[in-house]
C-alpha cells in the first residue's frame, strides 16, 4: 500500500511541475514577440513580461468565446482555465532571501465601480490563484481620485519606483473595471564590484560614434555562450538563482542580425548550451524607465476582439459588457555597484460598451548596444527584458 501511495504522489508531483514549466514557456514566449515590437526604438528598452503576463492572466480567466482564444493564442496561454489558474503562481512567487539581499515581489489587485456586480466565480479565481485584492471604486462619479489611488497602491508595491502609471485620460467615468499588477525586484550581487576598479572607456553608440562612460569591473564565475552573433554571460546575484543576463552582439553592426535572431528557440538553445567560465567583466552603469501604451503591440501579436465592443468578458460580469480600453506598461531599472533594482507594473483598464568547476578565462566588455534579462537559472523563467543602446541616456 505505502508503495502505491508514493508513486501517485510521484506521478503528481511530475505532472503539476510539466503543467508548472507551461506557464513559464508561455511567459518567455511571449517576451520574445512583444520584444520584436517594442525593441523597434532609438531609445534604451526595459519591459516586464512576467508583469504583463500578470496582468492579462486576470483578464483572460473572465474571456469567452473568441476574445479568449485571441487571448490564449497570443500570450501562449493554456486553454484549460482549471490547470492555467493553479499554476500561475509558479510564473512569479514572492521571494525574500533571509539575508534580505534579494527580494522579488509580486502583487495584484482589481479596482472595481462601485455597485458593479462581478461574477463569484471570476472573483474567487482572482483571490484564490493570483492573491489579487478587491477594491471598490468609484470611477463613475470621481475618476481622477479613483486613478490617483490606483497609482498610489503601485507605487507602494514597487517600493515607490513607478509613478503615475495612470496617466489622467486613461480613467474617466465608463471605466468600470481596472487590473493592476506590480512587480519589484532588488538584488545584490553574488561577486559585488568595487567601485575603485571603475574605469572611463569608450561605448560605441553608432557606426562611427564613441562616447565615454564609466564601467564596473569585476571578474565573476559565470555562464557562458558564444556563437557567430554574439556572447552571452549569465552574472548572478546573491542568491545564485537569479541572474542578469546579457546578449552582447559580435559587433556593433551585427546587432540588428542578433536581434532578427532573437527568439525563445534562441533562447533556450543558450541554456542548453552554456558552460562554466571565469568572465573577466566590464560591464557599464545605467538607469532608465520606459512606458508604453500597449494597445497596438498586443492588437499586431493577434488580440482584436478583446479592444472592440464586440468583446467577450461574460465570465467577469453580467451587469455590463466590457471591453479593454487600455493596457498600460511602466517599468525601470538601476543597475550599479552594489546590484540591481528593478520594477514595473501593468494595468489593464476596461470600459462598459456604450457601451560549479571554473574553466578558461574569457574577457567580456560591454562596450556596444547590448540586451539583457533579469532571469531566474533554476526555472529560467524571464522577468525583465530591455536593451541599451547608451548607457549615459
Amino acid at each position: 500500500m505505502m508503495k502505491r501511495l508514493l508513486l501517485a504522489t510521484l506521478v503528481s508531483t511530475i505532472i503539476f511541475s510539466a503543467q508548472a514549466q507551461d506557464i513559464i514557456e508561455s511567459n518567455n514566449r511571449f517576451a520574445f514577440d512583444i520584444y520584436k515590437k517594442l525593441s523597434k526604438t532609438d531609445k534604451n528598452l526595459i519591459f516586464s513580461p512576467a508583469s504583463i503576463t500578470s496582468a492579462i492572466s486576470m483578464t483572460y480567466t473572465g474571456a469567452k468565446g473568441n476574445t479568449f482564444n485571441e487571448i490564449s493564442n497570443t500570450f501562449y496561454f493554456n486553454k484549460n482555465l482549471s490547470e492555467f489558474n493553479l499554476v500561475y503562481n509558479k510564473l512569479v512567487e514572492n521571494y525574500f532571501d533571509k539575508k534580505n539581499t534579494v527580494k522579488l515581489f509580486n502583487a495584484n489587485s482589481l479596482w472595481i465601480q462601485e455597485g458593479l456586480k462581478l461574477n463569484t466565480e471570476f472573483l474567487e479565481n482572482n483571490k484564490k490563484f493570483y492573491s489579487s485584492s478587491a477594491h471598490f471604486t468609484d470611477f463613475l462619479l470621481n475618476p481622477e481620485k479613483s486613478r490617483i489611488t490606483i497609482n498610489e497602491w503601485v507605487e507602494s508595491n514597487t517600493n515607490n519606483k513607478i509613478k503615475n502609471l495612470l496617466k489622467p485620460s486613461s480613467i474617466d467615468k465608463g471605466t468600470r473595471l481596472v487590473l493592476v499588477n506590480a512587480l519589484y525586484f532588488k538584488g545584490a550581487w553574488l561577486t559585488k564590484f568595487n567601485k575603485e576598479n571603475n574605469t572611463t572607456k569608450d561605448f560605441q553608440i553608432k557606426k562611427k560614434e564613441m562616447i565615454k562612460t564609466e564601467f564596473m569591473n569585476n571578474s565573476v564565475s559565470s555562464w557562458y555562450y558564444e556563437d557567430k552573433y554574439c556572447e552571452i554571460v549569465d552574472i548572478p546575484y546573491s542568491n545564485k538563482e537569479i541572474s542578469l543576463l546579457i546578449i552582447l552582439p559580435k559587433s556593433y553592426k551585427k546587432t540588428k542580425k542578433l536581434e532578427k535572431k532573437l527568439s525563445y528557440d534562441y533562447y533556450l538553445n543558450y541554456v542548453e548550451n552554456k558552460s562554466r567560465k571565469r568572465i573577466q567583466l566590464a560591464l557599464p552603469k545605467f538607469k532608465i524607465e520606459s512606458e508604453f501604451d500597449l494597445n497596438e503591440p498586443l492588437n499586431q501579436l493577434g488580440i482584436k476582439e478583446a479592444f472592440t465592443m464586440s468583446a467577450n468578458f461574460s465570465g467577469i460580469t453580467n451587469d455590463e459588457k466590457l471591453y479593454i480600453s487600455k493596457v498600460v506598461h511602466k517599468a525601470n531599472i538601476e543597475l550599479d555597484e552594489e546590484g540591481t533594482e528593478a520594477a514595473a507594473a501593468t494595468a489593464v483598464v476596461m470600459r462598459k460598451t456604450t457601451a560549479m568547476p571554473i574553466e578558461d578565462v574569457v574577457k567580456f566588455k560591454v562596450n556596444r548596444p547590448f540586451i539583457y534579462m533579469i532571469r531566474n537559472q533554476k526555472t529560467n523563467t524571464i522577468y525583465f527584458v530591455g536593451k541599451i543602446l547608451n548607457p549615459n541616456n
